[in-house]
């Protein structure tokens, strides 16, 4: 298993510049899998959450979801992918995608 200490830029604040930041991801969970990250886009919804436009912000905030990285560990119980296998994660990163709801294209209510 890899190192679990990210590297990351975050906002500190509401509206902050983002600087480095690294954080302990803890240990990597049955269903979980690790990706390194090779390219990471900020859309306009990160740019709300690291301005707490919503006002459900949490900081430090590490945005950005539309990933693309290799990757590099697997939890026990995680299913379709491989090591080495480059992949793509966007909003929906916490779904199964095995499941009927997400074969369905309904991800946002994987168990």
């Amino acid at each position: 298993m890899s190192n679990n200490i990210i590297q990351a830029y975050a906002a500190m604040s509401p509206g902050a510049s983002l600087t480095s930041y690294q954080f302990d991801a803890g240990e990597l969970q049955a269903q979980q899998v690790e990706v390194k990250v090779e390219y990471c886009g900020l859309c306009h919804s990160d740019l709300s959450v690291i301005q707490n436009d919503w006002g459900v912000s949490s900081y430090p905030v590490v945005a950005g979801h539309e990933i693309i990285g290799t990757v590099i560990a697997l939890g026990s119980e995680a299913k379709g992918l491989k090591l080495g296998q480059r992949v793509g994660i966007g909003w929906t990163a916490e779904s199964c995608q095995h499941c009927d709801p997400c074969l369905d294209g309904r991800q946002v209510q994987c168990s």
